[in-house]
């Protein structure tokens, strides 16, 4: 069928007609509506796929490079590139979105957890630790420049926190025995 033939085609450009008649008879809001509609169809049901997935949190760790994978495939199938311009942009910027939003998610996480941290250290009593020590920890909390004393500090904490879990085995089994 040639293309000459598809455009004086009676029935297709009757079908255009009334499409066009019934467009016009839209409001501005019904008409913006379809609009977005027609966006999302182009885009794709995958990207529409893509926008829940990222919205339940279920995003596995994999799932960024499962799509380049299936980027990769795509572009090995295709012959002609320069027709499909528009397509490579919308996956790369899809891959691009993917990528910051799984940053932007991370960086959430640590710094509810930096957070959480920070309101737990301030649970300490304030003379449990000496004060160069808390000082070390203040700065390693908040990401600032440390000392080598700071770290002198740091290290000799973890020696005897390592110290006291390993009496508190003990203790735990000698309280089981007192329980029992």
């Amino acid at each position: 069928m040639s293309i000459d033939k598809w455009l004086s085609d009676e029935e297709w450009l009757e079908k255009k007609r009334n499409r066009n008649q019934t467009y016009k008879n839209l409001s501005e809001e019904e008409k913006k509506e379809l609009e977005l509609k027609s966006i999302k169809n182009i885009i794709g049901e995958e990207e529409d796929d893509l926008d829940e997935k990222l919205r339940e949190d279920q995003v596995k760790e994999d799932y960024f490079l499962e799509k380049i994978v299936e980027f990769k495939e795509w572009l090995d199938s295709r012959t002609y590139l320069k027709g499909d311009k528009s397509k490579i942009e919308m996956w790369v910027s899809n891959l691009h979105r993917i990528l910051h939003i799984h940053h932007r998610k991370a960086n959430k996480i640590e710094e509810k957890s930096k957070e959480d941290l920070i309101h737990k250290f301030r649970r300490i009593p304030p003379d449990f630790l000496d004060d160069k020590t808390r000082i070390a920890i203040n700065k390693k909390l908040r990401g600032q420049q440390r000392t080598n004393s700071d770290n002198y500090y740091l290290r000799k904490l973890k020696k005897v926190i390592e110290e006291k879990l390993k009496e508190f085995k003990y203790y735990k089994i000698l309280e089981d025995i007192l329980d029992h």
